[in-house]
Formats: C-alpha cells, sequence, structure tokens
C-alpha cells in the first residue's frame, strides 16, 4: 500500500481532508502534516523530517504550494503529486500577503477568519455553508500565530513556472469551478505545464473540494490513483 502524505491549506488541520479519509485510506496509507514554518523551506524540511521514505503528496492551498516545493526538493521521495487550488506563480500583490500576516499577529484574527471563510467556499453550493464553517472552526483551533508563520510563507514565495517541466512524476491539479483564491484556469495552465500532468474541475465548488465535493474529490483522486498504477 503506498503512503499518501496530505498538507493542509493555511488555518486547516486533518479535518480538511476528514470526508475523503474513509474512501483513501482503504487504498493507500494517509498521514496529515500541518506545515508550521514562516518561510516554504522550513516547511518543505519539516514534510520530508516526518513523511516515510516514498509517498504521493497531496495538498491544498498553502498545503499544495507546499507540495509542490516538496516535490521540487525531493524528487527521488516522491512517487506522485497532487494540487488542489494552488497556483505555482509569485504572490500576485505580496504587500497584501505581509498586511494579512501582521493582521493574524495582532487583534484582527477573527476578522482574518472571516474573510477568508467568506472567500474559500462557494456558499450557493450545496456544502458551502458547511465548508466555510468548517474552516473557521479550523482556523480557530489552530491560532493565529501559527496561520500568521504560514501567511508569511506563502507572501515569500517564489516563480516556479518556468521549472514546472522537472516534476516528472503523475500529477493531478484539482480545481473547484468556483475558486475565488486560485482560479481554475491555473489549473489548467499547470496540468499542461508537468510532463505527467492532469486537470480536473468540480462545479458549484470552491477553493476546498475535500470539503464541498467530497464524493466527487475521492472519486477523482481514486481514479487518478489508479490510472497510475498506485493501487
Amino acid at each position: 500500500m503506498r503512503n499518501l502524505v496530505m498538507i493542509p491549506a493555511l488555518g486547516c488541520d486533518g479535518g480538511l481532508y476528514a470526508d475523503i479519509l474513509p474512501r483513501l485510506s482503504v487504498v493507500v496509507e494517509p498521514v496529515t502534516i500541518v506545515a508550521d514554518s514562516d518561510t516554504l523551506a522550513g516547511c518543505v524540511h519539516m514534510v520530508l523530517e516526518r513523511a516515510p521514505e516514498k509517498f504521493i503528496i497531496l495538498g491544498t492551498s498553502f498545503g499544495g504550494r507546499t507540495a509542490l516545493e516538496v516535490a521540487f526538493a525531493a524528487p527521488q521521495r516522491v512517487e506522485g503529486l497532487v494540487v488542489i487550488g494552488a497556483w505555482p506563480g509569485v504572490a500576485a500583490d505580496p504587500s497584501a500577503g505581509f498586511r494579512r500576516t501582521e493582521r493574524l499577529r495582532g487583534k484582527e484574527f477573527e476578522s482574518v477568519v472571516t474573510e477568508m471563510a467568506d472567500m474559500v467556499s462557494h456558499l450557493p453550493g450545496p456544502n458551502g455553508a458547511k465548508a466555510r464553517n468548517a474552516f473557521i472552526s479550523m482556523a480557530q483551533k489552530l491560532g493565529g500565530a501559527l496561520m500568521a508563520r504560514q501567511s508569511a510563507a506563502l507572501a515569500k514565495r517564489l516563480d516556479l513556472w518556468p521549472k514546472l517541466g522537472e516534476i516528472t512524476c503523475p500529477s493531478l491539479m484539482l480545481w473547484g469551478r468556483e475558486d475565488k483564491f486560485s482560479p481554475a484556469a491555473d489549473g489548467l495552465r499547470m496540468s499542461t505545464s508537468l510532463p505527467h500532468g492532469r486537470y480536473a474541475e468540480i462545479s458549484e465548488c470552491g477553493h476546498f473540494p475535500s470539503l464541498e465535493a467530497p464524493e466527487e474529490t475521492a472519486d477523482i483522486i481514486l481514479h487518478w490513483l489508479q490510472d497510475n498504477t498506485f493501487i
């Protein structure tokens, strides 16, 4: 059975994947690692220290960017890559990322969490409100200090677009069509930039497919695992 390392989004813990784990854990050995550093290099180091020797890596948003960085850092260990709602470019407005970091460190933690919750979910969708509430619960549990470190790491990210061709393992880009943080077009472009990339899109879904459309998300991942003989 293959190992599956799962890296949650900014402000999220293993609850982000709770609804898809029952099906995935039948065919893979899952482990969730909450990356906690104010640099992506530090996040990569943490993941590689805690991960099995060989593994498939899956990440969402901040976790997806961390997963990309891990795939570059340890190609000999990463057997497959699943990126959900994370693009490989620089921050569109790094100053906004640094402002968010300072707000999380200060007295505006609850306001930032509410603002993010309103963006992560496609509220008109069938599970939009549920996903919004789940994010708020996870963020409140993890707290502002951890989220501030993750936010700082994202604000300092570099441009990986020119290097995508170096990732040669099977790769799946999975997006919600209504993603407000990272447009679905980014995922499609990534999939065509990777030697063995595949793109899948879920309608009526925002930034967190594993919360908003767990059955479809699990189906897509399972089919990809099967097609690449991981199971």
